[in-house]
């Protein structure tokens, strides 16, 4: 049986489970996720209306209790696209997310609580991105072909700096010689995505809308800042870190082809771990990369800690998981075609098109 998404709002799943909309987790589920060392930035209730305003996503947060009391949960965005059918994904456009609990037989109920949604949604799958620790046996299908890296911070500037890598050290020093200036700040929206539209067609991937990031900056404002490096004030490079709790994530970067001879991208992410080394936050999170991928030599440079992120898979046809990544022979050929189209284009089909790249 399938039923509407506007129909489990609200709805009970055993005596220890609840779905309510994700956008309503609040004050409460705000307080569980800072209890929980595994809550990411990925799991704040806001995403619910930042999908919702960006692209008309239903968004759902799947509670377990006891005694009243949140003690774990997962977000989820109920998802449907041409090629896979329908999906409810934790979280979709963002590094990670996937269950939170405070024991493994929480765990437990949670994920049989998502296939039990799974069944009322009609999905074909639910997808759960873990960092740290997976599913594991409970998993129908699990990838691991994803890395994420966290330096820790909570030390003198100075001390960081010796650590680095020769080669490294040679490369912030080059980038100082670059006399770069940059901007922190939500104002500059404009820099950024300008910035942002011409690295995504670089890479062959169709550009998130603008509106994304204005909703982003809105309902993460005290999570949420642009960094823009400038060359003779112009825009050269940027990223968009989300912070939470002690950790910052650099979430999104765009370094265009024609100014990576700047090294913006080593000026931004120094200044990053300058400003912040043994303040408020202890660690900083480069993001996901493949191994052996470019994003990966770069930031194992910095010497972090590597966590495996597991990409767990309930499914109701365990034999019909999609494979929607860039190693795909159908994603190769759609990414050489995007690269070769006119920026204009990009950025007038691109926001489209975004929606289907999770």
């Amino acid at each position: 049986m399938s039923i509407k998404t506007n129909d489990i709002i609200m709805h009970k799943l055993g005596e220890s489970l609840e779905v309510i909309p994700l956008a309503d987790g609040g004050e409460e589920w705000l307080a569980y996720l800072e209890t929980d060392v595994a809550a990411d930035i990925c799991h704040h209730p806001a995403w619910g209306t930042i999908f919702a305003g960006t692209f008309g996503l239903k968004s759902l947060l799947l509670i377990h209790r006891v005694a009243g009391k949140i003690d774990g949960g997962v977000p989820l965005i109920v998802f449907d696209q041409p090629l896979t059918g329908k999906a409810l994904i934790s979280m979709p456009f963002l590094n990670y997310g996937g269950i939170l609990g405070q024991s493994e037989s929480i765990r437990h109920d949670l994920a049989s609580g998502c296939r039990e949604l799974l069944k009322l949604h009609g999905a074909n799958y639910v997808e759960l991105r873990h960092t740290g620790v997976g599913l594991g046996p409970k998993a129908d299908s699990t990838r691991e072909n994803r890395i994420t890296y966290r330096l820790n911070i909570n030390r003198p500037a100075d001390d960081i700096f010796k650590s680095l890598r020769k080669q490294l050290r040679t490369r912030l020093r080059r980038a100082a010689e670059q006399e770069l200036t940059h901007y922190r700040g939500i104002e500059r929206i404009d820099d950024f995505y300008r910035l942002f539209a011409m690295a995504m067609k670089e890479h062959g991937t169709p550009v998130m809308p603008r509106r994304f990031f204005e909703l982003v900056l809105n309902h993460l404002n005290k999570h949420a800042e642009m960094m823009i490096a400038y060359k003779d004030n112009r825009p050269v490079g940027g990223k968009l870190v989300l912070r939470f709790k002690d950790r910052a994530t650099m979430t999104w970067g765009c370094y265009p082809d024609r100014y990576k001879h700047l090294l913006a991208n080593y000026h931004l992410t120094w200044e990053l771990i300058r400003q912040w080394a043994q303040g408020p936050i202890h660690t900083i999170d480069f993001g996901r990369s493949a191994p052996g991928s470019g994003g990966h030599d770069y930031k194992l440079n910095w010497g972090p800690e590597e966590i495996p992120i597991f990409v767990d898979y309930l499914a109701s046809d365990p034999t019909r998981i999609p494979n929607l990544k860039p190693d795909n022979a159908k994603y190769r050929m759609a990414i050489a075609v995007w690269k070769r189209l006119p920026i204009g284009v990009t950025k007038l089909i691109g926001p489209r098109l975004a929606r289907y790249f999770v």
